[in-house]
């Protein structure tokens, strides 16, 4: 189960816990008032584009990873997260990637304070060999956050539609009690 599986109503004292977390220095990353609807406009235009890449979405929201290391994601959590580490022949047939944080490159700002413009690689989802690919044509080092940087993105997004297929990978790799 992730934040968009819930309603507007469940996730609201969720996203206020987080947001609190924030303000008391647990957490870096915010969870302002936009955050859930602009993951939710977001998650519409990803299951739009799964579709049209061909996939065949078992939700209506993916279970979100990242693809190697994730500076970004590890300072806005403070490093205070669970690593699962999924080998990417179990999932490569079963996963696409977006070179970016999806809740910015998949939907429109929702706030004055932020805005951003989508480099050619952004707002679409590749398939594993695609990403490498793009990768190596932006010589980015997924473990250099000046790299990252440099190229506008926090991570690379690896998302999963279907709870069957996570929850066999999580019990080949010994993650099922999480």
């Amino acid at each position: 189960m992730n934040l968009s599986d819930l309603s507007d109503e469940e996730v609201k004292p969720i996203i206020s816990d987080l947001e609190q977390r924030r303000l008391d220095g647990k957490l870096k990353r915010a969870f302002p008032d936009w955050y859930f609807p602009q993951r939710k406009e977001a998650e519409r235009n990803l299951l739009k584009s799964f579709i049209e890449k061909g996939g065949k979405p078992e939700r209506n929201s993916p279970h979100y990873f990242c693809l190697g290391k994730s500076k970004g994601i590890e300072l806005g959590y403070n490093n205070d997260f669970k690593t699962v580490e999924l080998p990417i022949e179990l999932v490569e047939k079963d996963v696409l990637f977006s070179i970016g944080d999806t809740l910015f490159t998949f939907s429109k700002s929702h706030t004055e304070k932020i805005k951003w413009k989508n480099e050619w690689y952004q707002g679409k989802l590749y398939n594993y060999e695609e990403t490498v690919e793009i990768i190596k044509e932006l010589k980015l080092d997924l473990n250099n956050t000046e790299s990252l940087n440099q190229n506008k993105i926090a991570c690379i997004e690896g998302l999963i539609w279907s709870d069957k297929i996570l929850k066999e990978v999580l019990e080949k790799t010994n993650y099922n009690n999480l």
